[in-house]
């Protein structure tokens, strides 16, 4: 799989990419572990699958997945991740994204946008922005998430494609239909244009590199 039209959407990108690092993916070099409910590895050059739930599985409204969309959004704009694919469910989120640089430590060391770094900014935006809209106060999404490391190009692949085909695979749409808040670097912006079904896998991720 190849990304598609990305310097187009995202002109001055610096983005940089594990592949161009020499990195491997089975690379323990950097590797972290976090627990909180539930356990966390993180790599550099790596990328995950994550997904996490509405509060208490409330469901979004139309206006709400925007929201979401468009917070998940700005930190690739940011360039805090590379974003490959995010599709907003009525009562949960699922992303496919790879950490990006984020500074250099005293010893020299690379120090990249960590999981909880990223994921907080995601929700924290969107819990202020929906209570905003709702006139209310309290939680908006889960605090655990569920994260997966790439480890293959065919995971990769795989990935991407679950979350492209969850909208029509989860029935929340017919086949026909389309879903608004699905996100993609072909499909560009929160919102617009609106997806359908089989539209979705024709741009993927970076693929790993050769090794």
């Amino acid at each position: 799989m190849k990304i598609k039209g990305n310097a187009a959407q995202f002109p001055g990108s610096a983005r940089a990419s594990r592949a161009l690092s020499g990195a491997s993916p089975e690379s323990r070099r950097g590797t972290c572990y976090s627990k909180r409910s539930l356990p966390h590895f993180e790599r550099p050059w790596a990328k995950y699958a994550v997904a996490f739930c509405t509060y208490q599985r409330h469901p979004l409204a139309g206006a709400e997945r925007d929201i979401v969309l468009r917070s998940v959004c700005y930190g690739h704009e940011r360039l805090h991740y590379e974003l490959y694919a995010a599709c907003v469910m009525p009562d949960h989120v699922h992303l496919l994204f790879e950490p990006q640089i984020k500074d250099e430590g005293a010893a020299g060391e690379v120090i990249f946008w960590s999981l909880s770094e990223i994921l907080h900014g995601i929700k924290s935006s969107t819990a202020h922005r929906i209570n905003k809209l709702r006139n209310a106060t309290g939680p908006v999404l889960g605090k655990e998430s569920f994260d997966r490391l790439i480890r293959s190009e065919s995971d990769l692949e795989e990935k991407f494609s679950y979350i492209c085909r969850n909208p029509w695979d989860s029935n929340v749409v017919d086949q026909n239909e389309d879903y608004p808040w699905l996100w993609t670097q072909e499909l560009s912006s929160a919102g617009a244009p609106k997806v359908r079904a089989g539209l979705a896998l024709h741009a993927g991720p970076r693929a790993f590199p050769k090794l």
